[in-house]
This record gives C-alpha cells, structure tokens and sequence, in this order.
C-alpha cells in the first residue's frame, strides 16, 4: 500500500499507509485523533546525478567511454 502525507491542524504533519481507494478521505491523526487533510509535497524538480567516491561525476565518465556518431559496432 503506498504513503500518502496528512496535514493535522492541531498537531502538525504525519505519513500514513492507506489503500488507494482511501487516500482522499480524511484521515485520523495518530496523536490526537481529529480528522486529517491528504497534502501533496511537492519534489525537487532537478534530477540527481550519480556522484562517484572520487567527487566526479558518473555520467562524465560514461561520455568518454562512448563511441563518436556513427560508430558501426553499437
């Protein structure tokens, strides 16, 4: 089941496990028990980039591996 993000007006944020059919129905906060709004968080827009141990970038290592346009063997 997923992890949805729930807004109590009293008590702040939470997560909660609910199945899919429920996640627009009000959901009771686990500290104090009143009725939860679902949020929606937003992400980060900016896709990660693979970092390796040496602080260089992975993807700069692929580009140099790769053949030049063209390249009859791949």
């Amino acid at each position: 089941m997923p992890t949805y993000d729930y807004i109590c007006t009293a008590c702040g944020g939470f997560e909660a496990i609910r199945r899919l059919v429920e996640r627009d129905e009000p959901c009771a906060c686990p500290g104090c028990g009143r009725a939860a709004q679902r949020i929606l968080v937003p992400t980060t827009a900016e896709p990660r980039r693979a970092i390796s141990a040496h602080g260089q970038s992975v993807e700069a290592n692929y580009q140099r591996l790769r053949h030049r346009a063209g390249c009859a063997c791949c």
